[in-house]
């Protein structure tokens, strides 16, 4: 019954996921040229709030004598949750077929895949900012395409391409935060909460389809 698998459903939306936010840039003041500001792109991975926190407080060591700290702004996400979703429950006995041909005759071979879960996947997207005017040009850069959501395509398997899933804004929480004496370093750290209604498969199985029959032509007795 449980033979190994692996379709990838999970991380092909992880990575998609990410993959949305992946062109955020933020502008600062030139001194030099006022009328052409300095365009910096907001580089985002995968990691928890707590584990990012750790990384920015806690400067780097390249060399003996020589301490780096990580440049700001940085986003970073992170899957938080899988929930089945019980309203956009199929039937079982329908199996899902991939509809591909090879040739388009009578032994055609296809996917076909008869397990399919309709899940919510939380995640939560981080901004981590020195000033407050990046914070609000990044959320401005975010908030618009969610109105109430946005659909990203995706092929999850063989037999299931081009599925719409539609991402919504569940939540948003943005913040000036300032924790320690006046020598620490000052840290705004903002919060958006997602939900994907995404899908997870069982194996993909490969058999014959019958796509054409010829005339058959009875001899008179």
């Amino acid at each position: 019954m449980f033979d190994y698998f692996y379709n990838e459903s999970l991380r092909k939306l992880v990575v998609g996921f990410g993959t949305l936010f992946n062109s955020i840039y933020v502008e600062h003041a030139n001194p030099d040229t006022p009328a052409q500001p300095i365009k910096i792109r907001v580089p985002i991975t995968y990691a928890p709030q707590e584990k990012f926190i750790r990384r920015l407080l806690e400067p780097s060591s390249i060399a003996n004598g020589t301490r780096i700290e990580t440049q700001l702004p940085k986003l970073s996400y992170i899957m938080t949750n899988i929930k089945p979703d019980a309203s956009r429950r199929r039937n079982k006995t329908l199996p899902i077929t991939s509809g591909t041909e090879t040739n388009g005759e009578c032994n055609s071979a296809t996917d076909q895949i008869f397990e399919q879960v309709p899940v919510n996947i939380g995640f939560s997207l981080f901004i981590y900012t020195r000033h407050i005017d990046d914070t609000l040009q990044i959320a401005e850069q975010i908030i618009p395409y969610f109105n109430p959501d946005h659909i990203i395509q995706m092929d999850l398997n063989s037999a299931q391409q081009n599925i719409r899933i539609p991402i919504v804004m569940l939540d948003n929480n943005i913040t000036e935060k300032y924790d320690g004496d006046l020598s620490s370093r000052r840290i705004n750290i903002s919060s958006f909460s997602f939900l994907a209604k995404s899908y997870i498969y069982g194996p993909v199985r490969s058999i014959t389809q019958i796509t054409n029959i010829g005339d058959v032509v009875a001899e008179e007795p």
